[in-house]
């Protein structure tokens, strides 16, 4: 509840400063005496600027409500004809709530040999549709269908699953395209004074909201793909799981640590020196910096920490307690 009510919060903050905060300070400064003044080249420039970025936020929000409905759905269904089965045992299962009266979900925590033989953990949710027939009670057998691959989002199927598509994100999207479209009408019977688009500028919310979705659209990327990207503290969902599920398991000697001068909610961010010998025999050195809470400080004192790597891919590894805290 309290995750959610926060979730909320920061929605409703977000969307403050996307719509609400422009809006105020355009319309608490705009003065329209001086549109007879005003270039009708330039308005017509900015016309086609807004037109332009929202365009591009549609068609981008388009195509991940697409990619995580229609073609997430086909994904699973190759998945499930064309992946590598793997049997796992729940050691860990509980009840998150009831969806309806037919629909139950949980969480369960499974144990498994993965693709190389490697014994990990991975936490999943699911939507219990026959919950009286106790399928994901702790003891029992439940499989898992993987795209070796890794190519086709989610990746990982849980055996039998039943998918739908959710069309409520479309009238969403749908509804969102109306809105917009109505205030760049709205707009233009409030403020064009019979001198038609001349009104737009720079600082219009039908310039500036776009700008401000790009913006947080760029944040989010540069903290969680650049900042604490690959070898920066956060892995992608896809390279996790890979190493997760394809990962082979080895010590690795800690050459050196370091401290970046990086801190994320106060945790430090450390940069690791790693040497590991592979399957194989051979030797490799990788960096990796990881975001260390404080309360496991002790641990980068560690002289030797076990790793997970690809062997196709040895630059690319994890920490063993990281694969397994993460679902």
């Amino acid at each position: 509840m309290i995750k959610r009510a926060l979730g909320l919060f920061w929605v409703i903050i977000i969307l403050y400063f996307i719509f609400v905060h422009p809006a105020i300070i355009y319309y608490s400064t705009v003065h329209y005496s001086d549109l007879a003044n005003r270039s009708s080249s330039t308005a017509i420039f900015y016309l086609i600027l807004s037109i332009t970025l929202w365009t591009g936020i549609f068609l981008l929000a388009l195509y991940m409500i697409y990619k995580y409905s229609f073609q997430a759905q086909r994904n699973i269904g190759y998945i499930s004809k064309h992946g590598k089965k793997i049997s796992a045992e729940i050691i860990e299962s509980k009840t998150l709530g009831s969806i309806s009266s037919k629909f139950e979900r949980r969480s369960v925590i499974m144990e498994f040999d993965n693709l190389r033989g490697t014994t990990v953990w991975h936490t999943m949710e699911i939507n219990d549709s026959k919950p009286a027939q106790k399928r994901f009670e702790t003891g029992n057998t439940i499989y898992l269908w993987v795209d070796e691959t890794f190519r086709k989002l989610p990746y990982i199927v849980l055996d039998g699953i039943q998918t739908r598509i959710n069309y409520r994100l479309y009238v969403a999207w749908l509804m969102f395209a109306v809105l917009v479209t109505g205030y760049f009408l709205y707009a233009y019977s409030l403020e064009n004074h019979r001198y038609g688009w001349r009104f737009m500028e720079i600082g219009h919310p039908l310039i500036v909201s776009p700008f401000v979705i790009y913006g947080i659209i760029l944040l989010i990327w540069l903290i969680f793909f650049k900042l604490l990207g690959k070898g920066g503290g956060f892995i992608a969902g896809k390279d996790l799981l890979r190493l997760k599920f394809a990962g082979l398991k080895t010590m690795a000697k800690i050459v050196k640590t370091e401290q970046t001068g990086t801190y994320i909610n106060e945790n430090p961010q450390f940069r690791f020196t790693l040497e590991y010998a592979d399957s194989s025999g051979k030797i490799h050195q990788v960096t990796l910096t990881r975001i260390v809470p404080l309360i496991k400080l002790q641990t980068i004192q560690q002289k030797e920490r076990e790793i997970f790597y690809l062997q196709e891919d040895p630059e690319n590894i994890a920490f063993a307690e990281d694969i397994n805290s993460i679902a």
